[in-house]
């Protein structure tokens, strides 16, 4: 069964999980501007607290019930990159590259 999300975004694999990240919404962004605006990338106590902030405000986008909690459960040094570049995902280029591949294999039978 295709699980039904109210947000398009990026599917990312966290923990035994698919979730869809869908980018963060603007009162989220105002919010965590300044944080996203210094983030290294790094796994500093400071870009590690931005990640899980932006990854749970932009996933209670689809799932309404999840916690910040839950977010610090699944993500981790591996795959953060992974969620902030979905997080992040602006303007779609990703989601819309990742909607043509499939779309593609759909057709060709391959997806």
């Amino acid at each position: 069964m295709t699980e039904i999300v109210k947000v398009k975004g990026v599917p990312v694999t966290l923990g035994d999980k698919k979730y869809i990240i869908p980018p963060l919404n603007l009162g989220a962004l105002e919010q965590l501007q300044e944080r996203l605006a210094a983030f290294t990338g790094g796994i500093d106590a400071a870009s590690v607290g931005t990640v899980l902030d932006a990854a749970h405000a932009a996933l209670l986008r689809n799932y309404p019930d999840i916690t910040r909690d839950d977010v610090a459960a699944v993500v981790d040094v591996g795959n953060m990159g992974e969620v902030m570049e979905a997080v992040m995902d602006v303007s779609g280029l990703k989601r819309k590259a990742i909607e043509a591949e499939a779309a593609a294999g759909e057709l060709t039978g391959k997806g």
